[in-house]
């Protein structure tokens, strides 16, 4: 008897290399299923593209789709290659794990497993800041997005969830088979380690994210003015639409000079910003993870954060000592939790420390690599 690997095609809508946490997400899972015996092929959107083109990203093959941003039909444009891509045989896959939001509707014959990361219905929905680019995001999602995840989870034999909070929202707004199977986001411990705790002692507050819609960023630089001009600096480490705007809120609360605007960092200089980090600020209105409060985690970096994603559920897993501060959404609620890590470093190490074992624990992506494969109910290997 012959054994072949199983071919697992990954399928995004996020670009690489990894600028936001689905991606990553997808890249560490493609890199851990590449090493019990599978053989990944991430297939995931090309930029601006009329042709499908293959190129490697961090050891795993990648399949770049054709792609080309003329919204709103961009979906629609990108379905026609995907669906013949699925027609002609997906390159001998014998599975499609298909990675939500924001990916059109297609068919296949192929077992299908569907990981939700944030339903675009209850994230459009959380929205706060005004405006007519919000109020149309949310309109999108009703009309629009939740056909195309129903679409997706109506074809497929196993449903996960990256946590308990989203799960109760498929849970609420969509038709599902069986209960999603809830696995969380990962970190890999072994490159994110925590740094030296005397480089922390005149660290600036850290954001690390999407400059985007319900972030809080605005809320977050109201809450560093609120802290007056003896406190750090505001470190904002991401892109998106939103950069501009910050930019001239911070001018307007008489902070310009008190925020910096770093851009996308690769994995290394990210690493060294949360080492020398006094805090890690999440002042989101919405997340479904966020993998770079795991980040934080692993590095040992003290925390302020919004109870939002997976804060409960980390809340539920340290008896009763969180490995963070959690703050409302207001910006005094917000300059209060971090004033109190920086007027007790000792506390804050000890909560960051207990944050590492946590994520030692629950969250590596060995462990969570491995629950992944156990749901898609195969061995590492299949016989021919």
């Amino acid at each position: 008897m012959r054994l072949e690997p199983v071919r697992v095609a990954l399928l995004t809508n996020n670009l690489l290399p990894p600028g936001e946490g689905v991606a990553r997400h997808v890249v560490e899972v493609a890199k851990r299923l590449q090493a019990r015996g599978f053989e990944p092929l991430i297939v995931a959107r090309g930029e601006g593209s009329f042709g499908w083109r293959r190129e490697g990203c961090e050891g795993v093959p990648v399949l770049r789709y054709p792609h080309l941003p003329v919204k709103p039909f961009h979906h629609a444009l990108s379905r026609l290659p995907l669906q013949r891509w699925l027609d002609d045989g997906a390159e001998g896959a014998d599975l499609v794990h298909v990675h939500l939001p924001l990916l059109p509707p297609l068919r296949t014959r192929l077992r299908r497993v569907v990981t939700v990361h944030s339903p675009m219905l209850t994230d459009a929905a959380a929205i706060g800041e005004g405006g007519v680019q919000p109020a149309l995001l949310k309109l999108n999602a009703r009309i629009f997005s939740r056909r195309l995840e129903q679409h997706h989870l109506n074809g497929a034999e196993t449903v996960v969830a990256v946590s308990e909070g989203v799960a109760d929202e498929l849970a609420a707004n969509y038709a599902l088979k069986a209960p999603p199977r809830v696995i969380p986001n990962g970190v890999d411990t072994h490159s994110l380690r925590p740094g030296p705790r005397a480089k922390r002692a005149n660290g600036p507050l850290l954001y690390v994210g999407r400059l985007g819609y319900r972030k809080g960023l605005f809320r977050l630089l109201e809450a560093v003015a609120l802290l007056g001009p003896g406190a750090p600096v505001l470190e904002l480490a991401g892109a998106g639409p939103l950069g501009e705007a910050l930019r001239a809120r911070a001018r307007l609360l008489g902070i310009r000079d008190r925020v910096r605007f770093l851009g996308f960092l690769d994995r290394g200089a990210l690493l060294d910003r949360l080492h020398a980090a006094a805090c890690l600020v999440n002042p989101a209105d919405y997340e479904s993870g966020p993998l770079t409060l795991l980040e934080g985690m692993a590095t040992a970096t003290p925390i302020v954060t919004t109870r939002t994603g997976l804060v409960r559920e980390i809340e539920g897993l340290s008896g009763g000592r969180p490995p963070f501060v959690a703050a409302s959404s207001q910006p005094a609620s917000l300059a209060d939790a971090i004033e109190g890590v920086l007027a007790d470093p000792h506390a804050a190490d000890e909560r960051a420390i207990l944050g590492r074992r946590l994520v030692e624990r629950h969250f590596d992506w060995e462990s969570v690599a491995d629950r992944l494969v156990e749901s898609y109910g195969w061995a590492q290997r299949k016989a021919a």
